[in-house]
């Protein structure tokens, strides 16, 4: 007992005595340690003194003990190039194996008919009381056209200094990257591989499986363009396309395309934007 009070007593004098040094040189040093913190390291000190003296007969700079942390970036260590090809043909085989998924999935399907009903869904794929009916010839444009997008330049309309080859090459890279991106296979090319196996002749009308979640964004911009019609449970009536009201509504910091039939009942749902907000200090 009496060993363990010598302990904290030399450990309590020694946090003094490293206080004191803070005190008496806290306006001769740069970037001198806050008074919280200062009283955070003498407090542990009671309980680890030896680490103290330690550190101070190793330490060339006794400063450092009573000034913030310098935060320095780790070393990056050079990429291991056999790492990052075989990263590379992982990401390969999976993306591979992915694909043959959904084509032996879509290739399941039963053969399109004339007509395809999509139910509409909310914002977390909840159902709702629309159920929308497409014309497949009239769906089969509007998704190449999803499949094909236009080429994509960040800099369209701005004025670029042609002298700043750097930025040039920046740019052009970025342009490439998000091209590709864009052109990438998608759900939109399952979509359509189903929808082009359709026969004008069978008079049916499939229902859009639950996987094609991306088709609520087919079905919106195809009601937006007026085709189509949207058959409201509530009302149990047939709307046709231009009956439809189309608005932006908000939650948070989402902004969603909402589809409500002429009696104000919502139809369908989708995410479009997300503002990402600054952090609060």
């Amino acid at each position: 007992m009496i060993y363990l009070m010598l302990y904290f007593l030399v450990g309590g004098l020694s946090s003094c005595a490293f206080f004191g040094y803070w005190w008496l040189y806290k306006d001769r040093v740069e970037n001198p340690a806050s008074l919280k913190l200062m009283l955070i390291r003498a407090t542990a000190y009671i309980f680890v003194w030896p680490v103290l003296y330690w550190k101070w007969l190793k330490s060339q700079d006794k400063t450092r003990f009573i000034t913030h942390p310098d935060f320095v970036l780790p070393e990056l260590s050079p990429a291991n190039a056999e790492a990052v090809k075989l990263n590379a043909q992982k990401a390969a085989l999976k993306a591979q194996k992915v694909q043959q998924e959904w084509e032996a999935f879509v290739d399941a399907l039963p053969q399109c008919g004339s007509h395809i009903m999509y139910k509409g869904t909310d914002i977390y794929g909840e159902r709702l009381n629309g159920r929308f009916i497409f014309e497949t010839a009239d769906l089969l444009p509007v998704l190449f056209d999803a499949m094909h997008p236009e080429p994509f330049d960040i800099d369209e309309g701005r004025d670029i200094d042609e002298t700043d080859v750097q930025a040039l090459n920046v740019r052009n890279e970025l342009n490439e990257w998000i091209n590709t991106n864009r052109k990438a296979v998608k759900q939109e090319h399952y979509i359509h591989r189903w929808l082009r196996t359709y026969d004008p002749a069978l008079y049916v009308c499939n229902v859009v499986p639950n996987s094609f979640d991306r088709f609520e964004y087919i079905a919106s911009e195809m009601i937006e363009a007026g085709k189509g019609q949207a058959h409201c449970k509530s009302c149990n009536t047939v709307y046709d396309a231009s009956d439809i009201k189309a608005v932006d509504g908000g939650q948070g910091s989402w902004i969603f395309g909402e589809l409500y039939c002429p009696k104000e009942h919502l139809l369908a749902r989708r995410k479009k934007i997300h503002f990402m907000g600054a952090i609060q200090n």
